[in-house]
């Protein structure tokens, strides 16, 4: 039996089964891997027990069956409550187990849950992902493993179902930095995009033209690429990708590390304050990239193709 084969054997667990986590726990189901979940929302039990993944009550139970718990859940509360709460993964499960959080959250909570987990012989992996929902599905993420050497080797051929692009960063928190630094420059390019497209707009330009002069120039980026075309359409002509309110979570937590360490973020903090903004104004919920839209209205430029 080959060392894949035998990592198969053992029971996964996964917990938060939401927009990421759902088709990332499918993965794995279809790989082969022995799957147990838990959920709250229909669609998750319905589609996960279709592929033979069986479904529990509660964290808890999860912990006490799974030799490896896999999390992606939405914040620090979260990952408290389903670690170290009273009825946490932390506290039941079996000595020897590994947990492998996906999450975006502090440095400081996943140190905490590692500190935690090694005084009870648990291991853990820091392991945020990036590549949206279409990654997940096709299994072409960027996994940033916070880890040691021997349990990054030992876990690899399970993010390998998950993940092309597969990192080794350091100690479990230094996943959650990489991740932040990543969310940092994707929120604060979204909202120059809006302020370059305002400035064209307001000045005369076809921004249809813009947009393909830009992605052949020094100025281009992933967020140009990305954020313009569906900027050009009509706000919320598609369904949201990444919402704005996760991409506010993300930027605050740049903005909060920067104090916690004493570094400065002047345009990381400023930025954030755009995503605020929107929050208030009700688009939490939208595409992430309606913040661009959103400088755009302050400076009375339009966007969208008017043909649309």
């Amino acid at each position: 039996m080959s060392s894949e084969q035998a990592a198969r054997t053992e029971r996964i667990g996964f917990i938060g089964v939401g927009a990421m986590g759902l088709p990332m726990a499918r993965r794995l189901r279809r790989a082969g891997y022995d799957l147990v979940f838990t959920s709250r929302r229909r669609e998750a039990i319905e589609a996960l027990t279709a592929e033979g993944a069986v479904s529990l009550p509660t964290p808890l139970v999860v912990a006490e069956q799974a030799s490896v718990v896999m999390t992606c859940l939405p914040a620090d509360d979260d990952l408290f409550e389903v670690y170290l709460g009273p009825e946490g993964v932390v506290e039941h499960m079996r000595q020897g187990g590994t947990i492998v959080d996906f999450s975006t959250a502090s440095p400081m909570m996943m140190q905490r849950i590692a500190t935690e987990a090694s005084q009870r012989e648990i291991r853990v992996v820091d392991a945020p992902i990036s590549g949206g929902v279409y990654g997940a599905e096709q299994g072409t993420l960027t996994i940033m493993a916070g880890c040691d050497e021997d349990l990054f080797e030992s876990v690899r051929p399970l993010l390998e179902v998950l993940g092309a692009n597969i990192y080794h960063v350091g100690a479990p928190g230094l996943g959650k930095v990489f991740k932040i630094v990543n969310q940092l420059l994707r929120a604060a390019s979204l909202v120059i995009v809006g302020e370059a497209l305002s400035l064209a707009s307001n000045a005369g330009a076809d921004l249809d033209l813009l947009y393909d002069v830009v992605r052949t120039s020094s100025g281009n980026s992933r967020a140009w690429e990305d954020a313009v075309p569906k900027l050009r359409r009509p706000a919320n002509s598609e369904p949201p990708g990444f919402r704005l309110e996760l991409m506010r979570k993300d930027i605050s937590l740049a903005a909060a590390l920067g104090g916690d360490i004493g570094t400065p973020l002047p345009l990381t903090t400023l930025a954030a304050q755009f995503y605020t903004a929107a929050c208030s104004r009700g688009i939490g919920k939208q595409d992430a990239n309606e913040v661009a839209r959103l400088v755009a209205r302050m400076a009375r430029a339009e966007l969208a193709d008017e043909e649309e």
